[in-house]
């Protein structure tokens, strides 16, 4: 396959097109090129690639077992996207964003997903869609039910925190509201991916984690009740407190690695 030309100038984004993987031979490649697109956006969005680094294909398909093909397609991609800049005579590095950049997306994420909640509550919620949130809400209690945090918990409750607010994003069938989201969080650190976990130690941590998740259900509650401006307030509140915890993981150097502050 031939590799796609880079821009010609240093810093700049590539010219727009399509975001979608180029066709490849084959259903196997396809979908490995899909899955290699996916774990290096994850691996930006959760900091794993920081900020500034420069993102080269040899080691990348080393650490992933895969071939360079994939890895440059990837790449591609995530230019376009704005998570990865080309720099002439360097390649790809990752994107910088300063803990602006994040706390506005936070923002954002608080309006769109509030929003949600509220057309949830006005308009009533599908019953697939509820069931999903009530399998959701029942793993969570299993994983907090054990009375500490483990590093075995800390995938299944990502996996059921970005499953949380995806199916309340998409329940709603308001594609203007789903595509906004979409592109916000493709601020590194700004999505449901994102979870903040605790040392098992840690006593304050585990009950922080467990009023998140508590949180979950009362706004789960509050749509099936018909709460409309309550569904709204409690998802805000709970967008707002994960920024609040971000900005003071920055502050302190706790947590996850934050994005460089912008000079003042």
């Amino acid at each position: 396959m031939a590799r796609p030309a880079p821009p010609a100038a240093a810093g700049s984004r590539p010219k727009a097109v399509s975001r979608k993987v180029p066709a490849a031979t084959g259903a196997a490649v396809g979908r490995r090129q899909v899955q290699v697109l996916e774990r290096l956006r994850e691996m930006i969005m959760l900091g794993e690639l920081k900020a500034g680094e420069h993102v080269q294909e040899i080691p990348l398909s080393m650490a992933l077992g895969v071939s360079r093909t994939p890895i440059r397609e990837a790449l591609v991609v995530l230019a376009h996207e704005g998570l990865l800049v080309y720099r002439a005579n360097r390649g790809y590095v990752v994107r910088e964003f300063h803990l602006k950049d994040v706390l506005n997306a936070y923002l954002v994420r608080e309006c769109l997903e509030g929003l949600a909640c509220r057309q949830l509550a006005e308009d009533g919620i599908d019953a697939r869609s509820a069931e999903q949130l009530r399998a959701c809400l029942a793993a969570g209690d299993r994983i907090f039910a054990i009375g500490y945090l483990t590093e075995q918990g800390v995938e299944p409750w990502r996996q059921v925190n970005d499953e949380f607010h995806t199916t309340l994003l998409h329940a709603t069938g308001n594609r203007s509201l789903i595509e906004a989201h979409e592109r916000t969080v493709t601020i590194p650190l700004s999505s449901s991916r994102v979870v903040h976990w605790f040392d098992r130690s840690d006593a304050h941590g585990f009950q922080r984690l467990q009023q998140v998740h508590q949180q979950h259900h009362a706004i789960f509650e509050a749509i099936l009740r018909r709460q409309v401006y309550r569904a709204e307030a409690k998802m805000r509140e709970h967008i707002n407190v994960a920024a609040e915890h971000i900005e003071r993981s920055y502050r302190t150097g706790n947590g996850a690695t934050p994005p460089q502050e912008r000079p003042a």
